[in-house]
Parts: C-alpha cells; structure tokens; sequence
C-alpha cells in the first residue's frame, strides 16, 4: 500500500514537474507571440477597415473597348467607337471618396498625355469626377464628369456622363464592365511626342515673334 502511495507521489511529482516545464516553455514562446499579435495586428484591423469602408460595387478597372467581343450588338459597337473613345478608367473607392485615372483614345489624339488623373466624391447614387492634370506645378482640372451604376445584370453596367470637358477628350457618354477588380496598379498612359513637339515649336515661333515687336 505505501509502495502504491510512494509511485503514485511519484507520478504526481513528475507530472507536476510536466506541467512547470510546459508552463516555463510557454512563458518563453509568449514574447514572440505578443510580438507577432502586435506584427499582425494592425494588419487584421486594417484589412477589417477596408472591407467596411471600400466600395466594391464601383472600385475596379472599366473600359467602353469592345474589342473581342464576338457577340456585340452594333448599337454597343457605335456607342464604344463615339468620338473620344473608347474609355479605359481605374477607380478606387473608398469611405466614399475616388481616386483613380481616366485614359481615352481622344486624350491620345487632342493632349500631350493619354492619361489624366481622377478624383471625386460618391453622393446622390452616383459618383461626380474631376479628370485632371498638373499643369506649371498646379492641378488644373479638364473635365468635369459622373458615373452610375445601371442593372448589375446590364452588360456594360457603368454609365459614365460627361458633363463639361476642356477639349475633345472624352465622348459625352459611355457604357464600361469592369475587367478587374484589382486597383493595385495605374494605368499606364503614353506621351503624344507629336503634339508635344508640335506645342514646343509653337511656342518657340511665338516668343520669337514676340521678340522682335
């Protein structure tokens, strides 16, 4: 019976001795788990902050190019190839506020750039825009614009309405579909060299003109 009791001590004592060693072990792995929490943290917030605040109804990549399309309507067809498109924009929404680019093929045609910067607000169901440029150091708006969202069922479910535009840059109205819901990248825009070349010449003609006044 004391034999019984002096190994049953025994096997207390070493599962005791178990449980400290455990204890101790885990007491030293704690730093590097409330380091991690504190690594990972934020991040989890963030990604909880982003899920609540971004829009993922309008924030996308959308175009008016129907290229590919086999089974396009010819109404679709004419309404993507109006004069200024077709329309390519990137749109990030986010706790209501935009920000984004816009690039059409009149921008390629008519400014020294394809691709223009966008901003905007998301308020009475749509959203209202500013395509702009930096011009001498300082923004220089040259459209003013705004987007809805027709049927989600629609084919070409973004209606964009431009309503004042510096130039010929923009067709007055398009239907987009969003091609992807990654926003991680600008889109890439490319320098009209003619026109630039030719906006160069110009102004040098004309301050030798002014010169010899």
């Amino acid at each position: 019976m004391a034999e019984r009791q002096k190994l049953s001590t025994t096997t207390i004592l070493i599962a005791a001795s178990g449980w400290v060693v455990s204890v101790f072990l885990g007491l030293l792995e704690l730093p590097a788990k409330v380091n991690s929490f504190f690594d990972e943290g934020p991040k989890a917030q963030q990604n909880i902050t982003d899920w609540l605040l971004l829009d993922e109804t309008y924030t996308g990549v959308w175009t008016s190019d129907l290229e590919g399309w086999v089974d396009a309507t010819d109404e679709e067809r004419s309404a993507s190839l109006a004069s200024g498109g077709p329309v390519t924009m990137r749109m990030r929404v986010y706790n209501g506020k935009v920000e984004g680019e816009i690039r059409t093929e009149g921008l390629a045609q008519s400014y020294i750039y394809s691709a223009l910067l966008l901003e905007g607000e998301k308020r009475n169901g749509g959203i209202d825009l500013i395509a702009y440029d930096y011009i001498d150091g300082k923004k220089a708006p040259l459209a003013l614009m705004r987007v809805s969202m027709g049927d989600q069922d629609e084919r070409l479910p973004l209606h964009l309405l431009v309503e004042k535009q510096g130039g010929p840059f923009f067709p007055e109205e398009a239907n987009l579909y969003r091609t992807s819901a990654d926003v991680s990248e600008a889109l890439a825009g490319g320098l009209n060299v003619d026109l630039l070349r030719r906006v160069i010449e110009e102004g040098k003609a004309e301050a030798e003109s002014e010169q010899k006044k």
